[in-house]
């Protein structure tokens, strides 16, 4: 693997950030806060601010999903660990060229809400750009990690796109589903506030007649095991991101609670 120890772009985005902070605790240390002291404060207030507002697109509690560990071994050859320490030169010791097999794309579409991750990245970059300059972000050098993963990326951009098409259909599903479930809830509150006297148990009227019995059903959520139970696959074959759960019967009770 590659023996160069030229700074990846992370490492100088790294350096002139860590360059800022220490240049705003320098200034506050020597006295009165400045108009760039203010001004310098103010832009790394807004990329924190950027970076959160990024992290909120990302369901952080599923994302280990997203990492297939049996694959992360491959990624490592832990006997170049010393010289890469040594050298600071992360290839000697990173093998990203199978990063694929490492990441369920699945699970990775449905944890990232892609269409606001790509609008609040390209808020972070500009933000970035105030603090450390543009160039800062155009060098790539010439890392075989980085290049892995930026051939990694090229690659899932298809279906990146397809993905953040169907996350913003099931949104707009998704709100549509809430108002017929919303809908549903109300007609079953004024069934109920409409229920017949003592002489009936809900709909199902209390007598030895059997055509009475028979003829009225059960109130507005059916009683039969075919409304309990869907053989209807859960997921559309090919999609890239999870449907939403399907609704039948007295599923509809449990649809509109809180999730």
């Amino acid at each position: 693997m590659s023996q160069t120890t030229s700074p990846s772009a992370a490492e100088q985005l790294s350096d002139r950030l860590e360059a800022g902070t220490e240049r705003l605790i320098r200034e506050t240390a020597d006295g009165e806060p400045s108009d760039s002291l203010s001004a310098t404060a103010a832009e790394l207030w807004d990329v924190v601010e950027e970076v959160d507002d990024l992290l909120e697109t990302i369901d952080l509690e599923n994302l280990p999903d997203v990492v297939e560990l049996s694959a992360l071994p491959d990624l490592l050859e832990l006997d170049g660990l010393s010289d890469a320490i040594r050298e600071k030169d992360p290839d000697q010791v990173l093998d990203l060229s199978t990063i694929r097999r490492a990441v369920n794309l699945h699970e990775l579409w449905n944890t990232v809400d892609l269409v606001d991750f790509q609008t609040e990245l390209r808020q972070l970059k500009a933000e970035l750009e105030d603090v450390v300059g543009p160039d800062a972000l155009e060098s790539s050098g010439d890392s075989e990690a980085a290049a892995d993963v930026r051939s990694f990326v090229d690659e899932i951009k298809p279906d990146a796109a397809d993905a953040a098409i169907q996350q913003k259909a099931k949104k707009a599903a998704k709100t549509a589903r809430n108002g017929v479930i919303e809908g549903h809830s109300k007609f079953e509150t004024l069934y109920e506030s409409k229920q017949r006297g003592s002489g009936y148990a809900g709909r199902k009227p209390v007598s030895n007649n059997p055509t009475a019995v028979s003829s009225v059903p059960y109130g507005p959520l059916p009683a039969g095991i075919s409304t309990r139970v869907s053989t209807v696959p859960g997921n559309v074959r090919g999609a890239k991101v999870n449907a939403l759960p399907r609704i039948y019967g007295r599923r509809w009770k449990t649809a509109r609670r809180p999730r």
